[in-house]
């Protein structure tokens, strides 16, 4: 198979002189290009040869939130399109992830949603961004670039809903955070991710997570050279039921 040669990127080198000592999280956005077909089969022989164990995230009921921007529905709506989602991504690309040996066990989404620490820790960080706002600031600006580029590759935007929209956003970075801050019972050294770690995240992995857990789920980036300009975000389901939804998320 003929693919782009990926390499990894926002790491220092010292840093990447552990990764054969190290075990990652993989983390995967159903319905990006880039954890389709040849791209995602580069990262898992690059990944296989770097690290010396690997955990599979599938970010799949996340997406409930992404597929609701532009619709009239709210992110319940689709939250049983989102697992499924997750379904056939997984059965899809199971001819790519069997060939990652050092693969230790694949996590669902759902896994943080139902953690018994969920709720609590979703009520310390809502109160940090109500009060603190340099914290807050990096969850708007995180949201505001978002959309700037969403808005901007919409076909049609007649009756766009900001409002809306600015608060799915919210939902979602807020429930990734949640999410990362629970992540250290992995033991993952690193988390594997396409682009560069957006700013909310990286304020609260710096403010949740290295104080306790200095060694642990620090961001590293693939590059792929030579790469042709990814394609928006794209949902199987939505897709063969015909609903006119455009959901991306433009990688760097």
């Amino acid at each position: 198979m003929g693919y782009t040669k990926p390499v990894f990127r926002y790491i220092e080198e010292q840093e990447k002189a552990n990764f054969s000592q190290s075990q990652c999280l993989l983390t995967i956005s159903v319905g990006q290009e880039v954890h389709e077909g040849e791209k995602f089969f580069s990262t898992i022989e690059l990944v296989n040869g770097a690290f010396n164990s690997c955990i599979m995230l599938i970010d799949d009921s996340l997406q409930r939130h992404t597929m609701a921007i532009n619709t009239t529905k709210d992110a319940a709506f689709f939250y049983k399109t989102s697992v499924k989602e997750g379904n056939l991504w997984l059965k899809r690309n199971e001819k790519y992830y069997s060939r990652l040996t050092i693969l230790k066990k694949i996590i669902r989404w759902d896994t943080w949603l139902a953690h018994p620490a969920y709720e609590s820790k979703q009520k310390e960080l809502k109160t940090l961004i109500e009060n603190d706002v340099s914290y807050r600031e990096t969850f708007e600006d995180t949201i505001t670039e978002f959309l700037r580029r969403y808005y901007e590759r919409l076909q049609r935007v007649l009756g766009f809903d900001m409002a809306k929209a600015r608060q799915l956003c919210f939902d979602y970075l807020l429930e990734e955070c949640v999410a990362m801050c629970l992540w250290h019972e992995l033991n993952c050294h690193f988390e594997v991710y396409p682009s560069r770690r957006n700013q909310a995240m990286s304020e609260t992995h710096r403010r949740f997570v290295l104080p306790n857990y200095p060694d642990l789920l620090h961001p590293v980036g693939i590059k792929f050279k030579n790469r042709k300009q990814l394609k928006p975000q794209c949902f199987e389901v939505l897709k063969d039921k015909k609903e006119k939804i455009l959901t991306e998320i433009m990688m760097e």
